[in-house]
Parts: C-alpha cells; sequence; structure tokens
C-alpha cells in the first residue's frame, strides 16, 4: 500500500470552479446540484427562497445608494469574498453560508479554499487526526462483504498506522499540502467536527463533570481542555475504524493479533494521551451500561412480545438479548457493552440524544435492537494489567525506560503537548507508563486528563487526585 504522503488517497480531486468575477456578481445563482453540497457539512443549501438571492445581489441605482444601507450581503463580490476568508471558525462560516443565499454561491466559488483555511484555523493541531479518522473510515469497510479479513488487511492497517505517525510530526499548513483532499472530502471531515465531535467534547465535559460534583457546570472550555477532547475523540473514533466493529459491524475479530493491538496503536501516544482515550471510553461504557439496564426487560427472550417465534422456532428471536448481570457464566453483557462501543461515536451521539434530551423509551430500545452487537477484545483486554505486562516484555518503549529512571516529570503549565496537571500530581512529578486498568476508574469517570489547572482549583479536583497520588 503506498505511502499516505504520496497516494491520492480519494481519488482523482475535483477541478476547481473558474468562474470569473463577472460570474460572481452577475444576479443568477450558481446552480449548485446536491452532488456538490453535503447536506451535513459547512455548505447546505441558504434559508430564503433564489428570488431574494437575485433582488439582493442587484446592484443598487447611484440615486437609491444614498439612502441605502450598507449590508454585507451588498458588498461587492470582491469584498464578499474577503469576508469569508477572514471566517476562520468553522461554525461561523457554516451560520453565515445558510443565513445567506448571497454569500452561499460566492462561497461555491472558492469552497475548498474557505474549507481549507476554516479547518485548519478551528482545529489546529488536531487537524491530522480528523484527517485519519477520515481517510481510515473506508480503509477496511469499503470491501466486499463476502470477503473476510485478510493479511492483507493487516499490512494495510499496520501501514497506515506507520504514516499516521509520520503525519503526527507535521504542521496543518504541511499536512494540507502534502496530502491531497478533493472538496467534498474537505466538507465531509467539516461535517464530522460540526456534527460530531465539537457536540460530542461538549456533551462529554458534562458528563465528566456531573460526575465529580452534580453541581458543576461546563461553561467555556480553554483552548486546551478543547483541545484535549477533541483529540480524544477523533483518536478513540480512530481506534474504532481501525480495530473496531465500525458503524456496520462488518467483523467479529480485528485485523491485527491481539498481542499487537497495543504496541501498534495505543503504544504511538503518551501515556496520559492514552488515558484520554480511555476516558472517553468510560463515559461510552458507563452510558451504555446505564441503557443496557433501562432496556433489559424489552429485550429479553421471555418478553411477550417475542412469544410467537419462541412457540415457532427453538432459537434466540432476532432483536432479543441477554443482557443480565456482569459476573454470570456465559456472561454476554460485556461482550455486547464492548461490541456496541466500538461501532464508534456516531452511536454514542445518538444514544445521548435519546436518553438526555429526547427520554423515548421506545425509540432508545429500537436504536439499540439495531445496533448492539458482541465482540470479545475490543478496548478493555488491551488496556488491561496483562496485555501492558506482556507489552513491557515484548515491545518495551522509550516511556517504559524513562518509567525505570524515575525522571522528572514537571507540570510545565496547560498546554497541549505537556502532561496535564493531573497526571503530574497523581504520579508526584515523576514518569510513569501506566494507564488503563492500572489507574482507578473514579479518576476516568470525571475525565482528570483533561481539566486546565483553573479548573481543578475550582472544581475541587485537586482533592480527588491526592487520594489517588502513588
Amino acid at each position: 500500500m503506498p505511502s499516505l504522503l504520496k497516494l491520492r488517497l480519494f481519488g482523482r480531486p475535483r477541478r476547481q470552479n473558474k468562474a470569473t468575477q463577472d460570474a460572481a456578481q452577475s444576479p443568477k445563482v450558481p446552480n449548485t446540484n446536491t452532488a456538490d453540497i453535503n447536506v451535513n457539512a459547512v455548505d447546505e443549501q441558504p434559508r430564503g427562497q433564489p428570488g431574494q438571492a437575485q433582488n439582493t445581489l442587484t446592484p443598487p441605482s447611484p440615486t437609491a445608494a444614498s439612502n441605502t444601507p450598507t449590508t454585507l450581503e451588498s458588498l461587492p463580490a470582491e469584498l464578499r469574498h474577503q469576508v469569508l476568508s477572514l471566517v476562520l471558525d468553522i461554525e461561523d462560516l457554516k451560520a453565515l453560508v445558510l443565513a445567506s443565499p448571497v454569500f452561499h454561491p460566492q462561497y461555491l466559488l472558492d469552497r475548498k479554499a474557505f474549507l481549507r483555511r476554516a479547518l485548519k484555523a478551528t482545529l489546529g493541531n488536531v487537524l491530522v487526526h480528523a484527517y485519519a479518522v477520515h481517510t481510515s473510515a473506508s480503509l477496511l469497510h469499503e470491501r466486499p462483504a463476502e470477503r473476510a479479513l485478510g493479511p492483507q488487511d493487516e499490512t494495510a492497517v499496520r501501514l497506515f498506522m506507520d504514516n499516521y505517525v509520520a503525519l503526527r510530526s507535521v504542521s496543518p499548513d504541511q499536512l494540507l499540502a502534502e496530502v491531497t483532499t478533493t472538496e467534498d472530502h474537505l466538507a465531509a471531515m467539516a461535517s464530522f467536527y460540526c456534527s460530531l465531535a465539537r457536540p460530542l467534547a461538549e456533551q462529554c465535559a458534562a458528563l465528566f463533570l456531573r460526575h465529580l460534583d452534580a453541581s458543576l457546570r461546563v461553561g467555556s472550555l480553554s483552548r486546551t481542555e478543547r483541545t484535549r477532547l477533541l483529540r480524544a475523540l477523533y483518536r478513540f473514533q480512530l481506534y474504532c475504524n481501525l480495530l473496531g466493529m465500525g458503524a456496520q459491524g462488518y467483523f467479529e475479530d480485528p485485523p491485527l493479533p491481539m498481542s499487537d493491538v497495543l504496541p501498534v496503536f495505543f503504544c504511538v501516544f503518551r501515556p496520559w494521551e492514552i488515558e484520554e482515550i480511555d476516558c472517553v471510553y468510560a463515559a461510552i461504557r458507563d452510558k451504555y451500561e446505564a441503557v443496557f439496564d433501562a432496556i433489559r426487560s424489552d429485550v429479553a427472550r421471555d418478553n411477550p412480545k417475542f412469544e410467537s417465534w419462541r412457540r415457532r422456532r427453538p432459537d434466540t428471536p432476532p432483536g432479543s438479548f441477554d443482557l443480565a448481570d456482569e459476573g454470570k457464566p456465559g456472561d454476554a453483557r460485556e461482550s455486547l457493552r464492548q461490541g456496541t462501543a466500538s461501532r464508534g461515536l456516531r452511536l454514542f451521539s445518538q444514544v445521548l440524544q435519546e436518553t438526555e434530551t429526547s427520554n423515548d423509551h421506545k425509540k432508545l430500545v429500537g436504536l439499540m435492537q439495531k445496533s448492539m452487537a458482541p465482540y470479545c477484545i475490543f478496548i478493555e483486554p488491551i488496556l488491561d494489567s496483562t496485555s501492558q505486562d506482556m507489552g513491557r516484555r515484548e515491545h518495551p518503549s522509550e516511556e517504559d525506560r524513562a518509567e525505570a529512571r524515575r525522571e522528572r516529570l514537571p507540570f510545565l503549565g496547560d498546554t497541549e503537548d505537556g502532561p496535564p496537571l493531573a497526571w503530574v500530581i497523581i504520579w508526584r512529578g515523576r514518569y510513569s507508563n501506566e494507564y488503563g486498568t492500572l489507574i482507578d476508574r473514579s479518576l476516568k469517570a470525571w475525565g482528570y486528563v483533561f481539566w486546565d489547572c483553573r479548573r481543578l482549583n475550582e472544581s475541587g479536583g485537586k482533592k480527588h487526585l491526592r487520594v489517588q497520588r502513588r
């Protein structure tokens, strides 16, 4: 498989629209067929009627100009282009394009440049993870349904991770210069951010703080907190794409041997970044556990709605699941929990919608019946103490050697790359390469590695950390 740095992963890029300046100033709205517009991304069809766009775009007469207040939509095409160039937040760009039948066609004339600029400014160093999530979604999932995973898929995953690690060392500008992206794929990355990553970052922040203190409110996330949450969400989704079931539930075993998952995927991150991913999984695990309790009787085999099936056939009725408490012989609940979690963030977002907002129990039951699937080796067995001990023996890393040397790891401030204050506190300023089940679950429940110094002080989180210090 060719390198990601050289391969045009998405096929031939779309040829750019070379419309002239006169076309941009024309009152005629460009023909925006649905193939050019991702309805979930930044460039949905704007609200308003085409007739409104025509009237707005018509230049006012010199006589009327003095009596007409200047608006954004009355600006010349060159200035409208400049305004769009200055909108650096992807959500703000979406709002402007959706709100204006005038700015929408102007945006389409240079769509790729606007998207690139806004994605880079909005995501910063998280852009590489967003790019990896987008490209990995089709790595294994777009294959004939009858073809089982084979050696070629293992090779593809290993090569993908090698290239992902290489891309993490480049700047967002260099990333966009070295990889091939089309307008539609930039729009898909923008859509994923707007519809999933950003809302989930805020929702997860609220879930975490609720576990620390039910009275706490998120307020405004700092840039560092936001970056940590976003990159953890993207990395979790990347793991689902490469080594989970994915949205379609397409295989029962991952493409890598279980013993290789830790060194190939998780060990490319620093220990506190592995904890960020595990904290996201902890939030998903807790939510699915609560949902399983809520729907247990609805999906049980002895539910009356399955009676007609049981009378005719001895096997398990479709849509029924054994959600008995964990620890019982033949426990299927843990496997179902991990399989459901491995479907990724979109399902988790839907479950949050049904449980936190709509509270439609019947709809929740239907969603889970459609989505639950068994899966035995997702995250929990990979990050347990046994796997870590084996990894240290067979694949010792620089992090393991730093821990053995008991190197100092001071807190250098709230930075994206440095260790968070919570991590420094629990390890008393010494390097540690422990994570997963070796860290108390009560810390993961409130997302201890995401928070800045200010929030740890104001929320009382420091008190909890001192109890857990090693």
